[in-house]
């Protein structure tokens, strides 16, 4: 029996690059820094979804699973890539998405990445996760929980890499290939047997995991120093690209290619709410549609069914859960678009 306690969606920092690139005016989507930053954090969210499949297909035993998990020790936060709890031990596992060949030395504790006639050095995931694992041994002792044995794991999740260790003597070595993760769990499953937590227990746990899950949530205007004159006007065109669209008789209208969306402002409001403020007002709304009618914006807002406080020209509306985001949004043309699979 497996239980899925935190599902896995687009992470909040992949929800704020997409939206700053459709808020940028072309010119600056180009920019290699904010492509790069972008093009790893995607890698990373794609070999976590593959990790994902290969944990959620496992018979496991008793088992409680967080895709993905940030917590904070002190003044320290922290990502767990995937947590699994069962009673008598837990799992971190820590996955990199990296191609071509990867060297791991047990002896020096390094991982390097040879792809063609590049080789360069690449984080420990064995180390990340040890790391890790400190941070929540920490964790539960400073939240009333007793001591149980917590796992690591390191998982190269991009089907198309090697994975070579320089010196095969050293054992064990908790760097693998996904499509060896089913038998490390065997392995696991068969070693730890003894039941530390009860259910009780691991009911609290869960509770008190997910209360104190708190994801990342970067400030990209800032980071990068952008400000308004890098921004297109209003909502721009999804199929040509052309901003603004006009609003007219309840839908948006482009005026270079003719296609209409009765919902464009949808994305518009949501990429708002990723890169500046959890709230927005009628006011701080039609500036950033360039609608002049309040009426229509208050329509728009309430169309979207988002929570809001206050009244009248205080009202304020209210950003959704990350989750609600949409997860397959669009993303602007680009000469050299990254964004496509």
């Amino acid at each position: 029996m497996k239980k899925i306690m935190l599902q896995r969606t687009k992470p909040y920092v992949l929800l704020c690059y997409e939206a700053l690139f459709r808020y940028l005016l072309p010119q600056y989507r180009e920019n290699q820094t904010l492509q790069d930053e972008y093009a790893s954090y995607l890698a990373g969210y794609r070999g976590e979804r593959n990790t994902d499949y290969i944990v959620s297909t496992y018979p496991h035993k008793n088992a409680y699973i967080y895709q993905g998990i940030r917590l904070k020790t002190g003044p320290f936060f922290y990502q767990i890539d995937t947590l699994i709890i069962t009673p008598s031990f837990l799992l971190i596992i820590e996955s990199k998405n990296l191609k071509g060949q990867l060297e791991y030395n047990p002896n020096t504790r390094q991982l390097a990445q040879v792809d063609g006639n590049q080789k360069k050095a690449s984080k420990n995931p064995i180390l990340q996760a040890e790391t890790q694992k400190r941070h929540l041994t920490a964790w539960l002792q400073q939240t009333g929980f007793p001591p149980i044995p917590i796992n690591t794991l390191g998982v190269s999740t991009n089907p198309s890499s090697i994975l070579t260790y320089l010196d095969e003597t050293i054992s064990p070595i908790n760097f693998i290939q996904l499509e060896s993760l089913p038998s490390l769990l065997d392995q696991l499953y068969e070693t730890n047997t003894k039941t530390i937590y009860d259910h009780t227990t691991i009911r609290k746990l869960n509770k008190r995991l997910l209360k104190e899950n708190t994801p990342q949530k970067p400030n990209l205007i800032k980071q990068y120093n952008i400000t308004g004159r890098h921004f297109i006007n209003g909502i721009n065109c999804n199929h040509c690209n052309f901003s603004p669209l006009l609003y007219k008789k309840r839908k948006w209208v482009c005026q270079n290619c003719g296609k209409e969306d009765a919902k464009a402002h949808e994305q518009k409001i949501l990429d708002y709410f990723l890169l500046f403020e959890p709230t927005i007002t009628n006011q701080t709304c039609r500036e950033i549609l360039q609608l002049k009618s309040a009426k229509a914006t208050r329509r728009i807002l309430y169309s979207m069914n988002l929570e809001f406080t206050g009244k009248n020209y205080g009202r304020k509306y209210h950003s959704p859960p990350s989750e609600k985001f949409p997860q397959d949004s669009f993303l602007p043309i680009g000469k050299q678009s990254i964004f496509n699979d």
